[in-house]
């Protein structure tokens, strides 16, 4: 067949699987969990809510898979009724990061595209995978940063920064940061970071040995007072009235 999708629903952990040869544009895409390829010698950590697309003719090697959960395909060229878009014509693999409520996107398109697959609906194949194509942007060094900053914000290694920060850490300007990752996401650095602060805020708050002081300097807002207020604001409820609604069951 010229189009393949399978679901993939690996929940043990499989070390490794030995190298073999792609034959077509092979993609993956996953929803929970992790898979660490090599492809030609380089290594490439697919995690949640991001997309691998490898060209033909690239050596593959999944040196470790963990609870996986998504989906993998793969296509010929002649499938396709547009083979002009760029990533097909790239170098090296493409890996693509889907954020939020498009990550959320990806996942439904291409579970209406196993079922379509299911009935040989090509239209709606045809259409789905252009879209997906279209999508894709091959690296370049502008797109490299914004991976990059929502990497580093996303990260639970360190306590959340402010823009400054992150762009002394990246090497450019705070004004550099901000127009580039506005430019590639449509949210600026500030609304990412306030979006991984509320995040981690929820998540830590549901754990009652970490103190509501603990979390404010974890979220990167050292004063208790003010990440009140800034939970407040972005929530309706106090991170103890939030806590406690968390113990009671409502969330």
């Amino acid at each position: 067949p010229q189009f393949i999708l399978k679901h993939i629903d690996k929940r043990t952990d499989i070390p490794l699987y030995p190298p073999y040869t792609l034959e077509r544009f092979s993609f993956l895409f996953v929803l929970e969990g992790e898979v660490l390829n090599e492809i030609d010698g380089k290594t490439i950590l697919v995690g949640p809510g991001q997309f691998l697309l490898c060209q033909p003719r690239k050596t593959v090697t999944i040196k470790h898979m963990k609870e996986c959960i998504g989906y993998e395909g793969s296509f010929s060229e002649s499938f396709l009724k547009d083979a002009s878009y760029p990533v097909l014509r790239a170098d090296t693999p493409v890996h693509q990061t889907f954020w939020f409520d498009d990550g959320v996107f990806m996942g439904a398109l291409l579970k209406r595209m196993l079922d379509a697959l299911e009935y040989r609906d090509l239209a709606f194949l045809h259409s789905s995978l252009d879209l997906i194509l279209c999508q894709l942007k091959p690296v370049t060094s502008s797109s490299v940063l914004p991976e990059a900053f929502l990497k580093m914000v996303f990260s639970r290694e360190q306590p959340i920064l402010s823009v400054s920060d992150y762009a002394r850490m990246l090497d450019v300007s705070p004004n550099y940061l901000n127009k580039t990752v506005k430019a590639h996401t449509h949210k600026t650095a500030m609304e990412w970071i306030e979006i991984s602060r509320l995040n981690l805020s929820k998540q830590m708050l549901k754990d009652r040995r970490y103190s509501i002081q603990e979390i404010a300097v974890r979220t990167g807002l050292d004063d208790q007072s003010y990440f009140s207020r800034f939970f407040k604001k972005k929530t309706g409820l106090s991170p103890s009235e939030y806590r406690n609604q968390v113990k009671s069951g409502i969330f």
